[in-house]
Formats: structure tokens, C-alpha cells, sequence
């Protein structure tokens, strides 16, 4: 940067972090954010459930009070089966979204009658995404895709031995770039027969954990992690949450407890410094375009390091860290991607 009238500020009101970068990189990215394919995408750090016979929540939610990336309005196990209907009844009253927040839905798939009056209630409310707990086959996915609109988003949670062993079966059928795959802990150790622990300290659950990172990863799914077994012990929830963000890629967490929100956010949160490295990369690479291969800071990078920055920055602009960027009119409105 030759001057300081060459460079400007990108900021991330999400992330409470400004990067100075070149105005040639600025504009590059302000075309791209302007550009006919650009799609806003969900951030999927955290997904709180909710639920759906509870209505103190969603006031809170509707103001914009509980900063979670998504919402998972729950039909199964947080409702006893006396108030299963009146939870269908009340999705009418959840609130207008708050900004890019992802709308997800849990539906009942153990007992075949709850399932068809959830899909029926589903069905009715533009839902972004739906949760499908207990997957067990990639044939039974695919149908409730069907059965249930293939304009939404699914994110099919592996709670049994039997999805374990069909996960990638499970994968196949899902969609790269939308759906996702999740883990249920609590599910999956009654199944196991063995005590549910965190997973930082089970061996067992680590290794489901990377199983199910594989099955996703092959297929370009996110990847949720299951709901802390600590409730009350933030420093677990965090140890959890950077083990599955940082061994084994997953995309977020799941909770119970908005206390966790802060925890779970900051560990599926971008890095500054490694924002940094790939701007720096990126500027680099457009200020010299006469060679494939660069010194960027000590490290002697090519090609393939210019396209993962260049990809890397590209998620986080559509996933809107760097909303100045953002054009508000409608062809940037929020598309169901993931």
C-alpha cells in the first residue's frame, strides 16, 4: 500500500473488528457483494431450540434479544405429549425473524402419527429449515424431503447406532451447500448403553464425532454439534465447542441455554488473524497478476492459497460479517441456503 489515501476500513459489526485494506481490494469485494449471483447465506455458529409451547420466548426473539444464529422450534422433545398439538397450534404466533436469523423447525420422526400432523402444521409456515431428528437411511430422508418441501433446508440429526452406520447413505441424499448433518449426544449414548459425558472426555464420542465430520465434509454439508451435557459449566460448553469447531470442522452448536450463546459464537467465530492472513493474501495476489506465486508476510504462497482466501472471504461476505458491503435492495434479500 503505497499511501494512506490508497487504503479504507472493512469492518465487522459482527465480529467488533476493522482490517485497513487496499481500495482496489475494497472494490473487489464491493463488486462481488453486488454482483447477480451474490446470495446472503445463514451464519449457523449456534442454533438454540425453543420450545414451541412456551410462548414467554418469543417476544425476546422477535426484539432481537437473543443473539443466536438460528432458531430451532421444537415439535419433539422439549413438548410432552399432551401439549404436542397445542405446540402446532402456536406456530402461527412465532415472531417476524429478526434479521439474518435462520427459522428451523424439529419434527417428531419416531412415531409415524405425531410426524403427519407435524408436516401438515410445517407445511403451512415459511420455515427456512427443518430439523430431522433420529435419521436413520438416506431412502427415509429423501422421502421427507418430498413429503415436506424441497425448497426448505434439512439438517438431519444422527442419534442411533443404525444412522451411524448410515450416514453416508444419509449424506448422499442431502444437498451440498444448504443441508446439513448434526450429532445427538443424548440419543445416541442411551443407545450406546454408556453415560453421557462431554465429549471432550470420551474417546467414543470423538470418534462419531469425526465419523460424521467425514460423512459432511465429502458431500460440502454443514455440520452441527449436539447440545452440551453441562448445562451450567460455560467452560465445558466452550471446551466442546473448540473441539468440534477446530478437530473436526463442524460449522456450530446446538444449546439449550442462550448463557452458552457467547461461548458457542466466539469458538465457530472467524479468527482476526486468520481474516488478516487472507486479505493480505488477496491483495497480494490482484496487485500483481503477472505471476501465480507471491511472498505473503514470510510465507511463499500460490495459487491454491489465492483461491482458498479468495473462497474463505467470500462465505464471510455472504454470510454478512461485513454488512457495509451489502446492497439492501431486493436482489440481495435472504435466499435458503446455507
Amino acid at each position: 500500500m503505497s499511501s494512506t489515501s490508497d487504503t479504507t476500513i472493512l469492518h465487522s459489526s459482527v465480529l467488533q473488528q476493522s482490517f485497513a485494506i487496499s481500495r482496489q481490494l475494497h472494490r473487489y469485494l464491493a463488486e462481488y457483494c453486488a454482483s447477480e449471483g451474490f446470495k446472503l447465506e445463514f451464519r449457523r455458529r449456534s442454533h438454540l431450540f425453543v420450545p414451541l409451547n412456551k410462548p414467554r420466548f418469543k417476544e425476546k426473539i422477535g426484539h432481537g434479544e437473543v443473539l443466536a444464529d438460528g432458531f430451532i422450534w421444537d415439535l419433539e422433545d422439549s413438548i410432552p405429549p399432551g401439549q404436542k398439538q397445542v405446540a402446532r397450534e402456536s406456530i402461527p404466533e412465532i415472531p417476524r425473524k429478526p434479521g439474518n436469523v435462520e427459522y428451523c423447525v424439529r419434527v417428531n420422526m419416531g412415531e409415524p402419527h405425531l410426524l403427519e400432523k407435524d408436516i401438515e402444521a410445517v407445511i403451512a409456515f415459511p420455515f427456512d429449515s427443518v430439523t430431522l431428528p433420529k435419521g436413520e437411511s438416506g431412502e427415509q430422508i429423501a422421502q421427507l424431503m418430498k413429503d415436506i418441501g424441497e425448497d426448505r433446508n434439512y439438517i438431519v440429526t444422527i442419534e442411533t447406532i443404525k444412522g451411524l452406520k448410515a450416514v453416508d447413505e444419509i449424506a448422499s441424499v442431502l444437498r451440498p451447500g444448504r443441508d446439513a448433518l448434526g450429532f445427538g449426544v443424548g440419543d445416541m449414548s442411551t443407545d450406546l448403553g454408556v453415560e453421557r459425558i462431554s465429549t471432550t472426555e470420551s474417546a467414543l464420542f470423538q470418534q462419531i464425532l469425526g465419523q460424521i465430520a467425514l460423512a459432511a465434509k465429502a458431500r460440502g454439508l454443514d455440520l452441527f454439534d449436539s447440545v452440551s451435557a453441562r448445562l451450567h459449566e460455560i467452560e465445558s460448553v466452550q471446551a466442546e465447542a473448540e473441539l468440534s469447531a477446530h478437530v473436526f470442522g463442524f460449522t456450530g452448536k446446538k444449546l439449550i441455554n442462550p448463557k452458552h450463546l457467547d461461548a458457542i459464537n466466539g469458538a465457530f467465530s472467524p479468527k482476526a488473524a486468520d481474516i488478516q492472513e487472507q486479505l493480505a493474501t488477496l491483495e497480494v495476489f490482484l496487485g500483481s497478476t503477472n505471476t501465480n506465486a507471491h511472498v505473503v508476510g514470510t510465507e511463499y504462497k500460490g495459487m491454491p492459497a489465492f483461491k482458498a482466501a479468495n473462497a474463505k472471504i467470500k462465505r464471510l461476505l455472504r454470510q454478512g460479517y461485513f454488512p457495509d458491503l451489502i446492497l439492501t435492495d431486493s436482489s440481495h434479500e435472504l435466499k435458503q441456503t446455507a
